[in-house]
């Protein structure tokens, strides 16, 4: 079942939610008519489909027909009985907060006892005793005009901002729902009684005489509150604090990137607001147009103002290219999108810099208001832009368009699909697809008008249309987001806003749970995300009453668990099925591989016979391409559902507060399910306790095959299974000791890595330590190369070769190539537009050639950043040595690289240490070349300066401090507990211009100054033995303590989640493997080439490489040396295991 939060009070919204309750037409709710059922949540006959259908989400079908029934039924009654739940808490709402007692009384039970379903009852009781109730009419005079409201003050955006700040009350809260209320008589909306808006609505040229303009079909200058049928003239919830579209965080170093693109600019100051009474008075005639007023001509003939903007068209439209979604990070964004007045974290630096949260915590199905602002510029010109393509397309398809282009835009029409839909955080798309629950802020049903419109006012003064919709917090836990978007085009996001994070109250596990419980029962999908969604749950469980009663939660929990041993069950058979049908596919094409030769026999001659072998020798590899790609799916999806099954075994084994919830022989059962599991082969065990060959039984199988009470034996049983699974699938059987344990075994343990750790500096100082030789060589070979660059005349003047990388950054070897770089000078920052400087770079290659330089190659002149390769030609004492090159253009970032870990190596000689035993591990253990999809140098080293910030010493503080959010104060004397400052400093010198991105900033900052006092600090971490006991908990670290479903290896000062990545910069949430993020391009994943397969040959060679230290510190034998153990550890792979 999916979640249906509350469309637009009391009716629904699109997506996997709620419909907007019409007759035709809707989104998944529930009706309140004898046609309740369908999609839609609507009133009197509008809740569902115009035939009865069956029912989606939370909606149950209603298939009686009330007419023909014999019995009395009171129609209050039956009006209100048919309400959906979530109608009914939107219906009884305003009862709570316009402080009526029986409703107060009502909602005091429910917080007593926290029964939900008791709670819905007597509200449903409550709200039948209000519907019998008289209700007052208003007054109308004798012509039927409704007698004049009191004027309601007009306010703009800022002087409603300024009413909150000074602490001013309005009646309706700004994180409150609307209440719903009566429909307004006949004739106050029409034209005949509503001022009008002067033309160029949409012009900033023009001023206009009311500052907040409200949404009507034809926009017309009205007090606020008119456009939303508020019969009471009270003052529709304003935009939240700040909502002047506050501008990104300033940036005084690139006047140019200031602002990013589409990004509005700081509000204008507004003027005091005119009277009320001057907004009542009539103006002239509007246009109500967003384009210049144009004067018809002969050939087109009159229109409406208003168009439908949709591509006329015959023709069957070709299937649309995948999009992905841009604009993802806030500073990106056009508008601002707020939760209960929270901003996005961007934005919320006051927040950040007070160590406040920057994320809104929600109980489920607690009401959220999401509020929002785009700047008018921006919507004026997206609505030309798209008019202008949907004609040019349906021009290109030959059918023209169905009518004349149109003379008037309305604000209708510019915020015509525009939508905000509720997502879990890291979504990979917008859209009602990928959405919990989207709602158009328009109503796009004809019939219903613009009272069904969600909020949204116009700002002329500050130039921004702003609105809010009301919605319901998901049913689950988790994170969640409020995306901003058109529905038409919804790659692009126009807004998000902060994290919610939904945690369920004591009172709300047992409808938690109940809902999953559903949702896996419903069988509409492959149950992955309920799985997931349960394993969420059992990861919060935190209860804040010792004394709360979960029996009904417990049972629920169970039946959860059952379900998804049946969904991974299911998957098992599927699994095995298809692996069946992909050998038989396989067997065929080697069956007919093994067919004589049609050569040989010349049955189609000699000519003939060598095309049709090659035709079918194409074929035959295509075909086998194909079911390769099968079986690598088949085992994906396979792998990740043991892994879905494994997190929930994992949350209740972990978490201490379980017991609460559930019994202790079903705990029992779980504990033996989880030790079958392992994570380094991504599979479970054979289960013992069944008998049977099948090979879906290799997972944990029905309950009833667990013994209770779970006895030694019974654990050695299944941990015998996973050892034997071990050996046949990773070839060993992994070392779970961690290394404390090792390194405490008495005076062996001590003399153990004291041995290591010598044999580690040894090798530094004989194999990888750069000597002053070897630098004079470097420098030598870079003046050369500069000094061409120079005498070639094809780059500016002042234009420098520097070095970057490995050769320069203190963590290669004296056998590195020479990475170096053509720095452009910034007066002639345009040099490498328009392709100058690859027909420099072409130019340049034929100098080096005519310098004496060899091998040059220019094959990757296209690549993104262009890189010319060849080598120089050194004379060391009479013997020539050929030095590699590789010389980029204008590759300021790999500077800045080089530099952040060169400073480094400056403090912390020992990480260069430790970093030259791990590179020399991984190039034997082939899983060092990018090139074969496995992991860059650059990216080990960062993973061990990741581990290094957060590993502690023994008074807590980090071993490597983290120079990019180091505390200068603190740095300079390092006597104190550890300090990092809370943001970055943004200066002219620290912020640069991305190289190759057009308005990406990058905040180079990072502490470079005043290094003696972090030297001394990093110098208390050389204990004889230390560096061999980090090498060690390095391995043990990443193969069995880090998180690679959740987390990323990031330099940043707080820990980074996958979800936060996703959400920001469209990396894939689903990814399970390893991702690292960029010091500095922080968008950049460096790990993005290492696939799937070879994160799992990764992960388990940091585990091989630990259990080879283990095994021999715990060894009663006689221990080798540590060099012997640094050869063991480094043993060159196999043919075997490289073919595997």
């Amino acid at each position: 079942m999916s979640e249906a939060p509350s469309g637009r009070s009391p009716t629904a919204g699109r997506g996997r939610g709620g419909g907007r309750g019409n007759p035709s037409r809707g989104g998944r709710g529930r009706g309140r008519s004898k046609r309740g059922g369908g999609r839609g949540g609507g009133n009197n006959g509008k809740g569902g489909d115009s035939t009865p259908s069956k029912g989606n989400d939370d909606s149950t079908t209603n298939d009686h027909n009330i007419m023909a029934s014999t019995k009395t039924v009171d129609p209050v009654e039956e009006k209100v009985r048919l309400m959906g739940d979530q109608d009914i808490l939107i219906a009884f709402g305003p009862f709570i907060r316009s402080g009526n007692q029986d409703a107060v009384r009502v909602h005091q039970q429910y917080l007593a006892n926290s029964n939900q379903n008791d709670f819905i009852n007597n509200a449903r009781k409550f709200l039948i005793n209000q519907e019998r109730k008289p209700k007052e009419t208003p007054s109308v005079n004798i012509n039927n005009d409704v007698t004049p409201a009191v004027p309601v003050e007009v306010k703009t955006v800022t002087e409603i901002e300024a009413g909150r700040n000074n602490n001013s009350t309005q009646n309706n809260p700004p994180h409150v729902m609307q209440p719903n209320l009566p429909t307004l008589p006949p004739g106050l909306l029409t034209s005949q009684n509503l001022p009008s808006m002067p033309p160029g609505l949409l012009s900033p040229q023009q001023p206009q005489q009311g500052g907040v303009q409200s949404n009507n079909n034809i926009l017309r200058a009205m007090p606020v509150g008119l456009g939303y049928n508020n019969t009471n003239n009270v003052l529709p919830p304003g935009p939240p604090p700040g909502i002047g579209l506050p501008p990104p965080p300033q940036i005084n170093a690139v006047s140019p990137i200031n602002r990013p693109p589409g990004m509005p600019p700081p509000m204008r100051p507004v003027a005091a607001p005119p009277a009320a009474e001057s907004m009542m008075s009539p103006l002239p005639k509007p246009t109500s147009s967003i384009l210049p007023a144009r004067t018809p001509t002969s050939e087109v003939p009159p229109m409406e103002s208003k168009i439908e903007l949709d591509t006329p068209s015959s023709k069957t439209p070709a299937k649309p290219t995948k999009q992905w979604r841009t604009q993802t990070r806030c500073e990106e964004q056009p508008g601002r999108l707020f939760a209960n007045d929270m901003p996005a974290a961007a934005f919320n630096t006051n927040a950040s810099s007070q160590n406040k949260p920057t994320s809104l915590i929600a109980r489920t199905r607690s009401e959220l208001t999401a509020r929002w602002v785009l700047p008018l510029p921006y919507l004026r010109d997206r609505a030309i832009r798209r008019f202008e393509e949907l004609k040019n397309a349906a021009e290109e398809e030959g059918s023209g368009l169905t009518r004349p282009p149109p003379q008037n835009l309305t604000i209708r029409d510019a915020l015509k699909t525009l939508t905000v839909g509720l997502f879990r955080r890291g979504a990979m798309d917008n859209g009602a697809s990928s959405s919990i629950v989207s709602k158009e802020i328009l109503c796009s049903d004809s019939k219903d008008g613009p009272d069904k419109d969600y909020f949204f006012n116009i700002d002329q003064r500050e130039d921004a249309v702003f609105g809010t919709v009301p919605f319901y917090a998901p049913r689950t836990p988790g994170n969640v987001v409020f995306r901003l978007y058109f529905e038409d085009e919804p790659h692009v996001t126009l807004a998000c806003g902060p994290c919610i994070e939904v945690i369920p109250s004591d009172g709300d596990y047992d409808q938690v749970l109940r809902f999953i419980l559903s949702n896996f029962k419903a069988k509409k999908t492959n149950g992955m995300s309920s799985i997931n969604a349960l394993a969420t749950v059992f990861e919060m469980f935190s209860p804040q009453r010792s004394n709360a009663n979960f029996n009904d939660a417990g049972r629920m929990a169970w039946g959860c668990v059952c379900e998804a041993r049946k969904v991974v069950e299911q998957a098992a058979q599927t699994y095995v099925n298809k692996k069946e049908e992909i050998e038989e596919r396989l067997e065929a094409i080697k069956i007919n591989d093994e067919l004589p030769d049609l050569k040989s026999l010349n049955l189609f001659g000699d000519d003939k016979g060598t095309k049709k072998e090659e035709e079918e020798k194409d074929g035959t590899d295509a075909k086998t391409d194909a079911i390769m790609k099968d079986k690598f799916a088949n085992e994906r999806k396979w792998r990740e559902m043991q892994h879905a099954y494994s997190s929930i075994l994992q949350a209740v084994v972990s978490n201490k507060h379980i017991h609460l919830l559930m019994k202790r022989d079903l705990l029992s059962t779980i504990r033996l399910e989880y030790e079958l599991w392992c994570p380094l082969c991504d599979a479970f065990a054979p289960n013992p306790f069944v008998e049977t060959k099948f090979e879906a039984s290799k997972m944990p199988g029905n309950v009833s095959a667990f013994p209770y009470p779970a006895t030694k034996e019974h654990y050695q049983m299944c941990r015998s299974n996973k050892e034997e699974m071990q050996l046949t699938v990773l070839g060993f059987v992994p070392k779970l000791d961690n290394v404390g344990e090792l390194s405490r075994g008495g005076k062996k343990g001590r003399d153990f890595f004291l041995d290591l750790s010598s044999a580690m500096n040894e090798i530094y100082t004989n194999e990888y330590a750069v000597s002053e030789k070897v630098w004079r060589r470097r420098e030598q070979v870079r003046a050369a190369i500069e000094q061409v660059v120079s005498n070639s005349l094809e780059f500016p003047p002042g234009t420098k070769v520097a070095v970057f990388g490995s050769s320069a950054n203190g963590f290669g070897s004296p056998n590195a190539d020479l990475d170096l770089c053509l720095c452009i000078p910034a007066s002639a920052a345009d040099f490498t537009i328009d392709g100058k400087g690859v027909e420099a770079m072409t130019n340049l290659a034929t100098k080096f050639a005519d310098a004496g330089m060899r091998d040059v190659n220019t094959e990757r002149l296209t690549a993104r950043i262009p890189i010319v390769k060849f080598n120089v030609p050194y004379s060391d004492n009479g013997t020539e040595i050929l030095v590699e090159c590789d010389l980029s253009l204008q590759n300021p970032l790999a500077l800045l690289n080089t530099s952040l870990l060169r400073t480094y190596a400056t403090i912390s000689p020992m990480t260069c240490v430790l970093a030259s035993i791990i590179k020399r591990w991984a190039k034997s253990r082939d899983i060092n070349n990018p090139s074969k999809h496995t992991l860059s140098s650059y990216g080990y080293v960062l993973m061990l300066t990741y581990f290094l910030k957060n590993a502690r010493r023994g008074d807590g503080n980090p071993i490597l401090p983290n120079l990019q959010w180091v505390d200068p104060q603190w740095a300079q004397n390092p006597t104190t507990p550890y300090r990092e400052i809370a943001a970055k400093p943004k200066s002219r010198q620290t912020l640069v211009e991305h190289p190759t991105l057009e308005n990406y900033v990058v905040n180079s900052y990072f502490y470079r100054d005043g290094l003696e006092g972090l030297q001394k600090y990093c110098a208390g971490n050389n204990g004889p033995s230390t560096i061999g006991v980090l090498l060690a908990s390095f391995f043990y670290y990443f193969a069995y303590t880090f998180d690679y479903k959740k987390n990323v290896v990031s330099l940043g000062n707080t820990l980074v989640e996958k979800e936060v990545k996703a959400e920001e910069d469209g990396w894939s949430v689903y990814k399970s493997g390893l991702a690292i993020e960029d010091p500095f391009e922080l968008f950049y994943d460096v790990a993005h080439v290492v696939k799937a397969n070879n994160f799992l040959h990764i992960k388990k060679e940091f585990a091989l490489a630990y259990s080879k230290i283990a095994n021999e510190a715990q060894s009663k034998k006689d221990t080798i040396t540590g060099k012997e153990l640094i050869d063991l550890i480094c043993e060159p792979v196999s043919q075997d295991e490289s073919n595997d």
